[in-house]
Order: structure tokens, then sequence, then C-alpha cells
């Protein structure tokens, strides 16, 4: 019997079926674990994937802010981050942690995920992390900012409106130097023309000679000379003398272009801009005009039957020695922006000080603030600060503001049909046809034109319609644009500041370093 029994143990001992079992059992927990283990790093991951995201953001968002201090930036780093990482997200995240080390911005963020199967492991929660840096990238730019200082941005604010933004946005780009070594900018004021300044009077691209077409069509005489006339003018009224405007050129070599003036082309050369006097009450022939600002004399006849009214006005006789006409007239700078184009600079109260000095007054020529724009950032005379394309890193760019449609008062002022402006009367041919009916649509036409020369050049093309509200020239700006989102709408006072932090953000190019 006890034979038996010592039989039965030694049969059982080598029984192996339910060993197999037992070891499975035992195995089968690691595995687990191990296929659990998976799974909860996997979902780690994404959480660290959705948190570096929102670190991203964060940011971004601080680098571009300005005017605040780092303890007011970090405050609403930490509110953009959990904008974007909300509480409801899997997995809890710190509060984030920001340094500024020059022009980098460093946010990390540390955080855990709680664990399903790795808990049976004694492992409840799995440590994540993200760390991203920000940087503005170190390029060259040049940036012509193009103003509207017609007199309607006299009104509701929207001159100190508009330079308070543009100021903000300057201090912005230059990060808080007086000077850059990677930064020049212009300011070019328009309304009816734009200002080159007076000191540009003796340049050799200036026609004082009048020897192209466009010098002497306002006279009776190829041989009147225009700084002549204000030499008379301004010696019975000092304030009469140049301003500083120039007449756009004719021509398709040179009318829409920034094309290098040469004195052997006379074509070429920019004639000074000098309103005519119109004619007076005694010979408008029952119209009115706008800017009858001396007596028209004999108007170069003892024919009285033929003093009329554009005779009148192209006589260069009455300036010899001007009498004061009784209307209260704006003169021969009627139409020229008072502030001259100040041209491309590093120095930061340079630019700021040129937009202080904005000052609104005339109509609205869109294109010729355009065209200065683009010359100031051509190499090439007239002005002669900008690179020109020697560095694929340089960004040449120009932000147009206006904030209303071109406008010359077309078909009226008399026999002149337009108002005086960069382009002459609309009677002389350079605004569509002579009667002026359509010299609005071809200032529209002129703008489109030179919007697609700048961007065939390269340069990048902001636009802003600052309470613009009429859907024709909502379009042309849209157009003009590089892009659509470089474009902008109609902001009211307040929204114009972040219009053109958004531009400059763009400028800078701030990017994820790592």
């Amino acid at each position: 019997m006890r034979k038996a029994a010592l039989f039965g143990l030694s049969s059982f001992a080598r029984e192996t079926g339910g060993n197999v079992a037992v070891l499975f059992g035992l195995a089968l927990i690691p595995i687990m674990i191990g296929v659990g283990g998976a799974v909860d790093y996997g979902r780690a991951l994404l959480v660290r994937e959705r948190m570096a995201d929102a670190a991203d953001a964060a940011a971004l968002a601080i680098g571009s802010w300005s005017g605040l201090t780092e303890a007011e930036l970090k405050v609403k780093g930490q509110k953009f981050f959990n904008a974007n990482y909300p509480p409801s997200e899997l997995g809890t995240a710190g509060a984030i942690d920001v340094k500024f080390v020059g022009d980098n911005i460093k946010v990390n963020v540390s955080g855990s995920v709680p664990t399903t199967f790795m808990e049976l492991a004694n492992i409840p929660s799995i440590g994540v992390d993200a760390t991203t840096t920000v940087t503005r990238r170190q390029r060259n730019i040049e940036l012509a900012l193009v103003l509207d200082t017609t007199g309607s941005m006299g009104s509701s604010g929207k001159m100190s409106a508009m330079q308070s933004a543009a100021k903000k946005m300057i201090e912005t780009l230059f990060n808080g130097r007086s000077t850059s070594d990677t930064l020049t900018a212009a300011v070019i004021p328009f309304a009816g023309a734009v200002n080159v300044g007076t000191a540009m009077k003796d340049k050799d691209w200036i026609d004082d000679n009048a020897k192209s077409d466009i010098a002497t069509e306002d006279y009776n005489s190829n041989k009147a000379k225009t700084f002549d006339i204000y030499k008379d003018l301004s010696d019975y009224k000092s304030s009469w003398d140049w301003n500083g405007c120039v007449r756009e050129r004719d021509g398709d070599d040179y009318e829409l272009t920034d094309a290098t003036p040469s004195t052997g082309t006379p074509a070429s050369l920019f004639a000074p801009y000098l309103a005519p006097d119109e004619a007076d009450d005694d010979h408008d022939q029952g119209d009115n005009y706008s800017n009858s600002y001396i007596e028209d004399d004999d108007c170069g006849t003892n024919n009285n039957s033929k003093r009329k009214a554009i005779r009148c006005q192209k006589y260069t006789g009455k300036y010899a020695n001007p009498k004061r006409d009784s209307y209260r007239a704006s003169g021969p700078n009627w139409n020229c922006p008072p502030k001259a184009v100040t041209a491309l600079t590093n120095t930061k109260s340079k630019v700021t000080a040129a937009i202080d000095a904005l000052q609104p007054s005339g109509n609205t020529v869109i294109p010729a603030g355009l065209l200065w724009g683009w010359r100031v950032l051509s190499p090439a005379a007239p002005f002669t600060e900008g690179k020109g394309r020697d560095d694929e890193e340089r960004v040449r760019a120009i932000v147009l503001l206006t904030d209303g449609e071109n406008s010359v008062s077309g078909g009226r002022n008399g026999k002149n049909h337009s108002v005086y402006n960069a382009f002459g009367y609309a009677r002389n041919g350079h605004l569509g046809n002579k009667s002026g009916n359509n010299a609005e649509s071809e200032l529209n036409s002129k703008t489109a034109t030179v919007c697609s020369r700048i961007k065939a050049k390269g340069i990048l093309v902001y636009t802003i319609g600052f309470k613009v509200y009429d859907t024709t020239t909502q379009n042309m700006l849209k157009a003009c644009a590089t892009k659509d989102d470089m474009y902008f709408n109609s902001p009211s006072n307040d929204q114009l500041a972040s219009v053109f932090q958004d531009i400059a953000q763009g400028l800078g190019d701030l990017r994820i370093a790592q």
C-alpha cells in the first residue's frame, strides 16, 4: 500500500499538463502590462504632442505682443496656453516656464498622464514635457509706409489713429533699439501728389529747364520754367514757393514705372509741380474754378473776346507781377502734401518723427503714392538708399493705407474737368478721356497696373482700407495685395493698431526655432 502511494506521488510529479497552465497564468501578467504599457505610452505621446502645440502657440503669441513687461508677457502667455490646452484635455499640465534670451523666447511646460495598465505595476502616471523656442529671423527689411494724408484723414480721429498704429509697428520692428542693422524704413505721404522735398530742387532728375512736355503743358509758352514762376510768386507771397511736389511722367516707358531718370531723355525727368492759377470770375465763362489765386490781367491779348478761361489760365505773364485774387484759393501747391518723403533710414526716431509730422490735406491719388513707395525702394535715382534684390533674404515691402477711393473731381472744375494733381488736369488726357468723366476709373486702372509691376519686382504689398466702404476700392486694394491675407478691410480706429502689428509680425517672420 505504501508502494502504491509512493507510485501515485511520483506520477503526479511527472505530469506536465498543469504546469503549462500555471506558467501561462504567471506570464500573462507581464504580457498584459507590456501591451498595456504601450497603450499608456502612446497616450502619453499624444498628450505631449498636444502640449507642444499649445506651447508653440503660446511662444508665438508672446513674441507677437509688444509694449509689455516680461512678467505681463508670462501672464498672457499662460492664458494663451490654457486656451489651447484646456483642463478637459487628457493629462494635466503645470504652469509654463518662460525665459527670454536675446531675440529668443523659450517656453517649457511639464505635466503628467494617468496610466491604466501600467498602474498594475504600481506606475500610476507618466511624466511628459514640451519645450519650444521661437526666434525672430534676422532678415534684412526695407519697408515703405505709403500713407494717405488727404483731407478726409483729418476727420473722426483717423489721422491720430494711423499715426499711433504706424509708430507702434515701427517700435516693434526696431525691437527696442534706436538704430537697426537689419531694418530701414521710409515714409511716403500722399494726397493729390507726392512731395519729394525741396532739398531735391537741384537734383539732375528734376526737370528745372522745362525739357519735357509735361513741364510746359500748363503754360502758353514752351519756354516757361516752373521755378522761374515760383520765384515771382514767392517774391509776392513767401508761402507760394515750391513745396517739393513733382508731376508724374508721361508715356508707357516712364509714367507708371520706376525707370531711372536720365538728363539725356527729357521724358524720364520729373517736372516740378505747380498748380496753375485758374480763371477768375471775369473769364470763367460761367464755370466754377477751384484755384484762382491771382488776377488774370489781360490774359495776353487786347481782344476781350479772346479772354477765355483756358487761355487766361495758361497765360504766364500774370505771374511776373502777381496781384492777389479776391478768392481764398490754395495757390500753386494745391493738392501737394505739406510733408515730404522720408527716405529709407535705419534710425527709428527719424521714422517716428516723420509719422508724427503728417498733416491731412488734399484729394486722393493712390497710384502716385504707390509709385513713390516703389521708387524709394529701388536702388537707382531718384532715391538711392534701397539695396534692390541683391540678397535673397532681403525683404522689400510696401504698406499702403488709404481711407477712400481715388478722387479728383472728375468732370468738374470748369473746362479742366478735374482738380489739379500729379497727373495734371483731365483735360490734358492723362486721366482717360479729356472730359474727365472716367478720371477716377482711370486712376483705379493705373493703381492696378502699378501694383502688378511692384509685385513683379518681388516687393511684398500690404494694403489697408481704413474705413473704406466703396466696394470697387475694396476689391482694388485686395487685388493689389500680394496675398488675400495681406489685405485688411476697413478696420476701426481701435482695430488699426492690431492690423499694423499683424503686418509687423509677418515682416519680422517670428518662427519656431526648435
